[in-house]
């Protein structure tokens, strides 16, 4: 059972950090500016930590392993995305993403798991 858990955390971690990277990258793509820049890279703190405190709730007692795999899975896509070019997004938001949200990942799955059911 604990592995399930650890494979659903790790798997609605990632569809949600997807998810929500995808829909931050419209708007980023259509406009420009300063503020355009520091909105998106406060949202994407905020998706990794609404990604981390998600993914653990659901991993309960393997919440440290799940920020470990889910970050590091992250990290990989935005690397393989940085330096394959696979994406269309400007290099300060590939760049955010691992400045940012892969840390925030790891900052609330590493701290104490919420109490779950």
């Amino acid at each position: 059972m604990k592995i399930l858990r650890l494979i659903a955390a790790i798997v609605v971690g990632y569809v949600l950090f997807a998810a929500s990277s995808m829909l931050l990258v419209g708007p980023v793509m259509t406009q420009t500016g300063v503020v355009m820049i520091v909105v998106a890279l406060l949202a994407l703190a905020l998706i990794g930590l609404v990604v981390g405190l998600v993914a653990s709730a659901i991993a309960g007692e393997n919440h440290r392993i799940a920020g470990y795999i889910l970050a590091g899975l992250v990290a990989l896509a935005t690397l393989a995305n940085l330096f394959m070019g696979l994406g269309a997004e400007p290099l300060w938001y590939k760049l955010g993403t691992l400045v940012l949200t892969v840390p925030g990942i790891l900052l609330v799955c590493l701290r104490s798991p919420l109490q779950s059911a």
